[in-house]
Formats: C-alpha cells, structure tokens, sequence
C-alpha cells in the first residue's frame, strides 16, 4: 500500500504541493510578482531555485510573514 502522506508532492501541511510557483505566491501574499520578486532579491522571502524556476515553500511565506509583522512599534517582540 502507498503511503499517501509520501509523495514528494505533498508537504507536511496537508494536501498542499511542497513547492508552489512564484505566481501563485504572490498571488498568496496578495503582491503583484514584481513585488515578490523584489521581496525575493532583498532576502526577505526564502526561496528555491529549480533550474530557472524559482519556487517557495508555504514555510517560507508564513514565516516572512510573522517576521514582518509589526504591533504597536514591537517587530518579532523587541521594540523598533
């Protein structure tokens, strides 16, 4: 029996592919790709470079995400 769970395209967050497209990761963030793209090259967003593709791990989104979400001056729980 195939273990569902083994396929290198689903990642431990469900039924969601491991590596998802650079359009639709904007798309995600709710960017344009231009905007990601920069993101990208400033080293805010990790990435996965396959071949020329570049891909993004839904970690990786969260995680830029939580990094650069600023409450009351406090950014990642120190004070800006």
């Amino acid at each position: 029996m195939i273990n569902k769970n083994s396929s290198p395209h689903n990642s431990m967050e469900g039924d969601l592919p491991l590596l998802i497209s650079a359009n639709k990761a904007a798309e995600t963030l709710g960017v344009s790709a231009r905007t990601l793209w920069t993101l990208t090259r400033a080293g805010t967003i990790p990435h996965v470079r396959l071949g020329h593709r570049i891909m993004y791990t839904h970690s990786s989104l969260h995680e830029a995400v939580a990094k650069n979400t600023f409450t009351g001056g406090i950014k990642n729980g120190e004070r800006i």
